[in-house]
């Protein structure tokens, strides 16, 4: 673990304006909204509407969590940082990597989205193997091109990355909402609300696994980008804070209305078995096939195409972040300072290269969409929590520190927001969770390994502060394996075992909030970031929008 590198001549160039921030946070609406309805509706019926709102709301508590801290601190790879200067060391790195593992594995799951979509035109793309398309040699060929693509666009700098991203970002706003107003209005069957099993045919367990287990996480979780992008912005504290809720709050209107028309419009004939028997029914998704059915060829077509594009925009959106999570931790000193090195266009070029390579990785054969976001969201939501214990953590111990946009009743606030982030965690189930609780404890292997690499030279580790993580995931994992979710054993009635959870989350917070680093440390770890977080100059006449 290398020592902290800070070097004032080598920062990242500020110049992505209000527009470009905000579209970097919408960027992320790709695979998600094709297919998270069609998963939430096999799990909860016509309630996925209400899956979609509590997924939302707990989105929001998060997000606004991150609206104070990264408006605050904006450095780049913010997710990685924060925990860093709050937490020390381990909460830095344990953060970094959870985040790490669920962007990287972003991109290559929307290449492979992209070309599973191009298949049904392009048939030597993919095979069917035991019912799951997986891409043929020529088709992994292809990935690793696509990849290559958004990796080259990105080396060339924050400028053309943020230009070429607002124009795919347009595009990929009005389509889908342009699918759902129509289909509501030329689709909609209030019939299919209460017949088939009724509104809720699943129950509160459908309602709340849909939430995890549906791709609606996933769907929403786009305001990371704008955290990850922050120390890209030229006016951080007021662009930041802004593009956050301006993400979130569109991305519930969106979803909610295409959950609404996805219920409205799907025909009987597809629910004589129930909500849990429909399927996919047209190459570029279920609202293409409505689209078709309802006589909207030219919509369908539009869907078509869009099947490629916004899967496209995530996976480059994707590959940008990402590489700031790797500048952030070789910024810190927790992984190679080869990651912080930028290019003639200052943008972490090492960073990019590394994890294009792991891409290549990922790009081999895996498993469906779903259970793939399943995993993503849960590792992501692992890493948010650290955020709700780094507010109440910095309003103590940083009270007088500017603050641009700050949470209402930060104390009952943040420790709602962390209750909710092991809501999320619980109801994706023990099948999902024991992997990613597997990776946590793998990450602190690679810590270790990394320490002693460097002989011992790296920042003070600061165990004190992170104590509390260790009981936290053990807890979440006996909760998993006793639970209701998948896989679970449910030995813990319902309503109880949310119970226990809630009492349990708070008490984790309150350990958390009383084991923090004193003033002293997070103020010196705060001064060495300050050439970052207190930039100086102005923006180039040409500079992104």
């Amino acid at each position: 673990m290398a020592t902290p590198t800070h070097d004032a001549g080598a920062t990242l160039n500020r110049q992505m304006g209000p527009v470009a921030m905000l579209f970097t946070g919408l960027s992320i609406i790709g695979s998600g909204w094709l297919f998270a309805a069609l998963y939430t509706a096999q799990l909860a019926g016509p309630a996925g509407v209400i899956s979609w709102l509590i997924g939302g709301a707990v989105t929001i508590a998060i997000a606004l969590v991150y609206a104070e801290l990264s408006g605050m601190l904006p450095v780049a790879g913010a997710l990685a940082r924060i925990p860093y200067l709050s937490f020390g060391p381990v909460g830095g790195f344990m953060a970094g990597w959870l985040c790490w593992i669920a962007f990287v594995a972003t991109a290559p799951l929307e290449a492979i989205a992209v070309l599973d979509y191009a298949s049904n035109y392009l048939p030597w793309l993919t095979i069917n193997e035991h019912g799951e398309r997986i891409l043929t040699p020529p088709g992994v060929a292809a990935a690793i091109v696509m990849l290559a693509v958004f990796t080259g666009i990105n080396l060339l700098g924050v400028k053309y990355f943020a230009r070429a991203n607002t124009t795919i970002t347009f595009w990929k706003l009005t389509i889908p909402l342009a699918a759902a107003v129509l289909l509501i209005v030329f689709g909609f069957r209030w019939e299919n609300v209460y017949e088939h099993g009724g509104f809720a045919p699943y129950g509160i367990t459908g309602i709340f696994s849909a939430v995890s287990s549906g791709g609606i996480m996933f769907a929403y979780y786009g305001f990371r980008s704008v955290v990850d992008m922050a120390g890209e912005a030229k006016n951080p504290q007021r662009d930041v804070p802004m593009a956050i809720i301006g993400t979130v709050v569109f991305c519930i209107v969106l979803y909610v209305l295409l959950q609404i028309a996805f219920i409205g419009a799907i025909p009987p004939s597809h629910l004589e078995k129930g909500w849990a028997a429909i399927t996919e029914t047209a190459p570029g998704g279920p609202f293409a096939a409505f689209a078709a059915i309802l006589g909207l060829q030219w919509l369908a077509i539009l869907l078509y195409a869009d099947a490629i594009v916004s899967p496209g925009g995530t996976g480059f959106s994707f590959v940008a972040s990402t590489a700031r999570l790797n500048y952030a931790m070789a910024k810190a000193g927790q992984v190679p300072s080869v990651f912080a090195r930028l290019n003639r266009f200052q943008v972490p070029a090492w960073s990019l290269v590394f994890n294009f390579l792991v891409g290549i990785v990922v790009v081999l054969p895996l498993p469906g969409w779903n259970q793939l976001v399943e995993f993503i969201s849960t590792a992501a939501v692992l890493s948010f929590a650290f955020g709700p214990i780094a507010l109440l953590v910095m309003r103590l111990q940083q009270p007088d520190r500017p603050r641009p946009f700050r949470v209402p009743a930060a104390t009952a606030f943040s420790a709602t927001a962390f209750v909710l982030a092991g809501f999320i965690v619980y109801w994706t189930g023990w099948e999902t969770n024991w992997k990613i609780l597997l990776i946590a404890l793998a990450g602190l292997g690679v810590m270790t390994v990394l320490r002693f690499t460097d002989h011992g030279h790296g920042a003070p580790l600061q165990l004190k502060a992170t104590a509390w993580l260790w009981p936290y995931y053990a807890g979440l994992a006996l909760m998993s394996y006793l639970g209701n979710y998948d896989g679970g054993l449910g030995v813990v009635p319902d309503g109880l075992d949310m119970a226990i959870l809630t009492v349990f989350s708070l008490a984790i917070f309150w350990l958390a909030v009383r084991l923090r680093l004193s003033p002293d440390i997070i103020g010196d770890m705060i001064a060495a970031e300050r050439d970052e977080i207190e930039p100086t100059g102005s923006a180039r006449p040409d500079d992104a929008t």
